[in-house]
């Protein structure tokens, strides 16, 4: 997964001062009850949505979605 391809699909979250684990896990539990690309998606990916939110917006992110590598 792409930057680009998170913006075309939609799955940029809605803007928020910043985000957190919090958001992460919701990316993850949304995706149980709607399939991204017809899978759930893995912490990676979920963190990787997260940051794209974060730069797509131009809002911040927390310390520790910053020490989480992703994919």
């Amino acid at each position: 997964m792409i930057y680009s391809e998170v913006v075309k699909t939609g799955l940029i979250l809605e803007r928020k001062r910043k985000y957190t684990m919090v958001d992460v896990n919701k990316v993850m539990l949304d995706s149980l009850f709607t399939p991204v690309n017809n899978a759930t998606l893995s912490l990676n990916e979920a963190i990787f949505i997260v940051k794209c939110s974060a730069i797509y917006h131009g809002t911040d992110y927390s310390k520790t979605l910053s020490k989480r590598a992703c994919m």
